[in-house]
């Protein structure tokens, strides 16, 4: 190969890289965008659960505090059983308490990734595009010196 089809192949793999370079940008760009996605349905999805367990909760101490009502108002030596209420309330307090520290470890590390994917967004939106633009003027400059123009 001569020193010209050498040169016109180094440009021209240098142009595939520039575009390499942009699809990239963009599809990772799309990645983390559907992480972000992702986190956030996690956490909603979490709250949601939460916010079923808060309702049932208050609604079994609710329900307790009647049994208890109807206990103490009933005539000496009747005897109500409010154990059931009890028991419910108190796994439906163990459930609420176990999504909250779910809630809280997704929230830590979604914290964490956030931090990565923001340095990874810095990447893709600012310094990768910088590398193309002075990839590009390098083409642009190589292709001046030899007075090529590829396509």
């Amino acid at each position: 190969m001569t020193a010209g089809g050498k040169v016109h192949a180094d440009i021209a793999a240098l142009k595939a890289f520039r575009e390499a370079l942009a699809g990239y940008r963009y599809a990772q760009g799309n990645v983390a965008d559907r992480g972000d996605r992702e986190v956030e349905k996690t956490l909603a999805s979490l709250e949601a659960k939460a916010s079923r367990w808060r309702a049932r909760v208050d609604k079994y101490r609710a329900d307790l505090d009647w049994c208890m009502r109807q206990a103490a108002s009933g005539p000496p030596g009747h005897y109500v059983d409010c154990s059931g209420f009890a028991r419910a309330m108190h796994e439906a307090e163990e459930r609420l308490e176990n999504v909250r520290r779910w809630q809280q470890r997704v929230e830590q590390e979604a914290a964490i990734f956030r931090g990565l994917a923001g340095r990874f967004r810095h990447l893709l939106d600012a310094d990768l595009p910088h590398a193309e633009d002075h990839l590009a003027a390098l083409i642009d400059s190589l292709e001046e010196t030899r007075g090529l123009k590829i396509p």
